[in-house]
């Protein structure tokens, strides 16, 4: 059985990552007009295992986690 340690939720809709290279796989897939399109709000990343939310931000025409500093 497979482990998921994120849940990606982009414009409403949301996918199960094992890691973090599955992420940033489905974010280079979303060109980034939509994200001007559609809810950029509505675009977060939650890890599973702390309960943690971080954003996902346009920067230079590239998807990119927010990650707390």
């Amino acid at each position: 059985m497979e482990e998921f340690q994120y849940k990606l939720t982009m414009f409403g809709f949301s996918a199960l990552c094992e890691d973090i290279e599955e992420v940033e796989r489905r974010l280079s897939l979303y060109p980034a007009e939509r994200y001007d399109l559609e809810n950029g709000d509505e675009c977060f990343l939650i890890d599973l295992q702390t309960r943690e939310k971080y954003e996902i931000i346009l920067n230079k025409d590239r998807f990119t986690i927010k990650f707390h500093n």
